[in-house]
């Protein structure tokens, strides 16, 4: 079961984490984009999203640690996830169905940090 990190404590996913399907989530929420060139993700928060399963990670559980971080779901959020060794210019992804999970699926096994980002209307 994933938990939230407290946050200024240390983690070090790759010595943790022996399964290909184990990660964590670096969540930054209720900030948002500023405009293309040199985006950026201004005035939001970050928390860690420990011991998250592949196997058992679903928009579902996105919107969950939504609720324990204290958002409503709905109002509507959307969520992207930055492909490893990417940029937010370009290496950023839709995540908000099961097909866009499968795809950042193929990634965990060898980056066992994956950065997701929020808007909110």
């Amino acid at each position: 079961m994933w938990e939230i990190r407290p946050r200024n404590q240390c983690f070090d996913a790759i010595r943790i984490y022996g399964y290909p399907t184990m990660f964590t989530i670096e969540l930054h929420h209720g900030g948002r984009f500023t405009k293309f060139p040199g985006i950026s993700y201004i005035e939001g928060k970050l928390d860690h999203i420990d011991l998250v399963d592949m196997d058992e990670f679903s928009m579902h559980e996105l919107d969950e640690v939504m609720l324990k971080l204290g958002y409503e779901v709905p109002p509507v959020i959307y969520y992207h996830y930055q492909l490893p060794n990417g940029d937010l210019e370009f290496g950023l992804r839709a995540l908000g169905n099961d097909i866009d999970v499968l795809s950042l699926a193929q990634y965990i096994e060898h980056h066992k940090i994956i950065k997701v980002y929020t808007e909110h209307n």
